[in-house]
């Protein structure tokens, strides 16, 4: 036996002994970290790039420059922030919801599917932005025509994720319940909702972004006074250059803080499913 095979190999026996895995407490702490690297290494080469190149605030600020704004103003963005806020988290539900009931339809009848998608596919090539003020024109100023745009950013990819994971269950689990005359709500409830959890939370993510964004092209386009939209629109006329990416600073911070509360609901909610194992299998991977 060679001194390498002796080396992976444990005393007495050929069988190669698995990699020493890292404390746990150690593979919570990278976990934590992480997204805060990321975003150090980030901000830094963009500070070091307007500071190096010497390029003008009006075009690109610091960072630094940006944080130190909003220090100087935190009635004013968290008041605005409020709006935006409020906004996008109604779009966000109400999408949800209406998702939620025409999908289950579509799995369960291929006569609502057919003549789902081409509605889902009008509403998708429709650029939504165009819709802010013909809702303006139905329903006026105020929250709505900004609440709607936002449940249409993110209703195609609701229903669509939530479709696919309503049909995407395991047919011998299908069959089992088949037959112990299992009902469709108990099959749906049982199987069908449980497997297309992941798919759901999948949307989720990524419409927490679609639904600021709904929120703030309600905001330009509706003739709002308030919003974090509003205030964007304003810096970027009057060049105030420190509010318009202060609005998007905190606009960013906003999505954020909503993706990482879903995925702490979507790690408890799923832990029993396999995608919150890490590449591998195991946590041994980091």
């Amino acid at each position: 036996m060679t001194t390498e095979a002796t080396q992976q190999s444990a005393p007495g026996t050929g069988t190669k002994q698995p990699p020493p895995q890292r404390p746990q407490h150690v593979r919570r702490s990278a976990m934590t970290v992480a997204p805060i690297v990321g975003l150090v290494v980030v901000f830094a080469i963009w500070e070091l790039y307007v500071r190096v190149f010497n390029v003008s605030p009006l075009t690109l600020p610091t960072p630094w420059s940006i944080l130190v704004h909003l220090r100087e103003e935190p009635g004013f963005y968290w008041r605005h922030a409020q709006v935006t806020l409020l906004e996008a988290a109604w779009g966000y539900g109400l999408a949800l919801g209406a998702s939620l009931i025409v999908a289950t339809f579509m799995a369960h009848s291929r006569f609502v599917e057919r003549s789902s998608m081409p509605v889902i596919v009008l509403l998708q090539s429709t650029p939504v932005a165009v819709l802010a003020p013909v809702f303006l024109i139905w329903f006026g100023f105020g929250y709505w025509p900004k609440v709607l745009v936002a449940a249409v950013f993110c209703y195609i990819p609701f229903t669509i994720n939530e479709f696919t994971g309503l049909r995407s269950v395991d047919p011998n689990a299908y069959e089992l319940l088949r037959s112990v005359s299992a009902s469709r709500t108990e099959i749906f409830w049982k199987l069908r909702f449980p497997q297309s959890l992941p798919y759901l939370f999948s949307a989720g993510r990524l419409c927490v972004g679609l639904a600021l964004v709904g929120a703030v092209i309600g905001e330009m386009f509706g003739g709002s006074t308030e919003g974090l939209g509003n205030t964007a629109r304003v810096g970027q006329v009057r060049l105030l250059i420190d509010q318009l990416w202060g609005s998007i600073f905190v606009l960013a911070f906003i999505g954020v803080i909503g993706n990482l509360l879903l995925a702490a609901v979507e790690t408890r909610v799923l832990r029993w499913h396999s995608s919150q194992d890490l590449p591998g299998g195991s946590a041994a991977a980091l």
